[in-house]
């Protein structure tokens, strides 16, 4: 699933667009930075790498025409994102462990495709959730993380926020419908 919509693309070309950038950075900074790690890179190291892709889509995006015959946003950011990985690497002359033992766990882990396309899922899930988190009301959202992520028994929620058995049902109904319809904005206009 593709998951970067073109309407916030189009925005940040105008670099003077600061509440699009702000959004851009809330979702792809931590995104690439997950990434860069998940990659081997140490804390400082994924910073550079992070600083210097956002610095790259800064100067390049204004030159963004949108055309998925040419490949999407996300191939080309997971691209990039590599490219700078590898060159850390070389640039330090780095080279990773070649022992049986490094190959025989590495074929086990994701690609890094699939790696960046699970984080570029997650990150989207989590920016989802911070915009519903936002709409409704504490004791909701809430009692939603108790039952749907942190698997609680509903007498427990109950007994810990003093809400009936019904709002929690409710909650999740209305949340996870709302999580549906702001994952459907993200991907707007990309398929």
């Amino acid at each position: 699933m593709e998951t970067t919509r073109v309407s916030l693309l189009l925005r940040i070309k105008d670099k003077r667009d600061n509440v699009a950038w702000a959004e851009f950075d809330h979702i792809y900074r931590p995104l690439l930075y997950r990434f860069a790690t998940a990659r081997g890179l140490d804390h400082a190291a994924a910073e550079d790498v992070v600083q210097v892709c956002m610095a790259a889509i800064h100067e390049h995006i204004a030159g963004f025409e949108y055309d998925p015959r040419k490949g999407r946003f996300k191939g080309w950011l997971r691209t990039m994102v590599n490219n700078r990985i590898r060159n850390y690497h070389r640039d330090r002359h780095e080279r990773p462990a070649e022992s049986q033992v490094f190959k025989a766990a590495e074929s086990k882990d994701a690609t890094p495709e699939e790696l960046f396309d699970q984080i570029w899922m997650d990150e989207h899930l989590k920016h989802a959730l911070r915009l519903v988190q936002q709409e409704v009301e504490e004791h909701t959202f809430r009692a939603f993380v108790m039952y749907v992520m942190e698997e609680r028994p509903v007498e427990e929620i109950c007994g810990t926020l003093g809400v009936d058995p019904n709002l929690v049902h409710k909650s999740k109904y209305r949340i996870t419908k709302r999580l549906a319809e702001k994952m459907a904005m993200l991907t707007e206009a990309e398929e």
